[in-house]
């Protein structure tokens, strides 16, 4: 069984790599409580070190974010939900390039941005079909721009995933998800989901939301209290860039993709309450600057970039309680 978990988070693992995912992918799990309304909140800081693009442009990055949910039944096979959630990225360039205050290189010629925020809505409706089968469909809306930015920074689409609990300790689910882009035609994109309990102490699942990436993550441990895990996945964050700088880049778009692969523990302190540190490095990272109208200014890969985080989830109710 370990075996099988392992070859499958490498397949899952190889999926994210930016060349084999361009259409994105998405992972999500969590599906809402058939029995009772509930919620959560939860908060998460990354920091990432120094990297270096392949034209010699150094930066570094650290991020904080929180978010917040809630869902429950309307009747016996409707449920409804909604989360949101707001993340604030900061980027620090030290670009002692000498370069001119043009796009006509290979390297930037300023400081291409600082403040990144990003607004995620997420409106869900679940349809029960019988005791193992559901259906989830959502209308992701999302609002990521330079602090500044005063043009259109929406993307937005629909989801549906289909899950099947296949016995209490296997759920799998498939789906497909639109999504519009940033100066770019509207994406089709699949999206996956796993839950996995492979013995009483190793756990395979999926990590994500329904936009621009996800991973899947091995849990190991003797007990739900204390996990070791490892992790592997695929990041994308496309945003709209403010009118200051060179007349080629105003109201720009800015991209950083990149696959993280880290290692981490979670502290478990009551049934859906936990706290990760994770650490590891992010690889096969890209950052591209585009016009207005999505033409590419700079388009750059970058060094392997190490990075930490942390991150704290709190339930809301009881999303475990069933019937009497």
């Amino acid at each position: 069984m370990l075996r099988a978990a392992l070859f499958f988070l490498g397949l899952l693992g190889i999926a994210g790599l930016p060349g084999l995912a361009r259409a994105q992918y998405s992972m999500v799990t969590d599906p809402p409580s058939r029995w009772a309304w509930s919620g959560h909140v939860a908060s998460d800081f990354r920091m990432e070190f120094e990297t270096k693009s392949d034209a010699g442009d150094e930066f570094d990055a650290w991020r904080s974010g929180i978010e917040g949910g809630v869902g429950g039944p309307i009747n016996q096979s409707v449920l409804v939900g909604f989360a949101a959630r707001y993340a604030h990225s900061s980027f620090d360039f030290n670009l002692d390039n000498g370069a001119p205050l043009v796009y006509g290189g290979t390297q930037l010629p300023r400081e291409p941005w600082n403040t990144i925020n990003t607004l995620d809505l997420v409106p869900h409706t679940t349809v029960l079909v019988g005791d193992q089968v559901s259906v989830v469909a959502t209308v992701p809306i999302r609002w990521a721009a330079e602090s500044g930015a005063d043009r259109n920074a929406f993307a937005g689409g629909i989801s549906a995933i289909v899950r099947w609990q296949v016995n209490d300790d296997l759920m799998v689910g498939a789906g497909l998800g639109v999504t519009s882009q940033l100066g770019r035609d509207a994406e089709t994109f699949p999206i996956v989901a796993l839950d996995w309990r492979i013995d009483e102490s190793l756990d395979l699942r999926t990590e994500g939301d329904w936009l621009q990436g996800g991973s899947t993550a091995l849990y190991y441990g003797p007990s739900d209290t204390v996990r070791f895990l490892l992790s592997a996945g695929y990041e994308r964050t496309r945003f709209r860039l403010d009118d200051y700088g060179s007349a080629r880049d105003t109201d720009g778009i800015g991209e950083i993709t990149t696959v993280p692969l880290e290692l981490g523990l979670r502290l478990q302190f009551l049934e859906g309450a936990w706290f990760d540190f994770r650490t590891g490095l992010g690889i096969a990272g890209r950052i591209r600057v585009e016009t207005a109208g999505g033409n590419k200014l700079y388009d750059q890969r970058f060094d392997p970039a190490w990075r930490w985080s942390m991150a704290v989830h709190i339930p809301i109710g009881d999303p475990g309680s069933g019937p009497d």
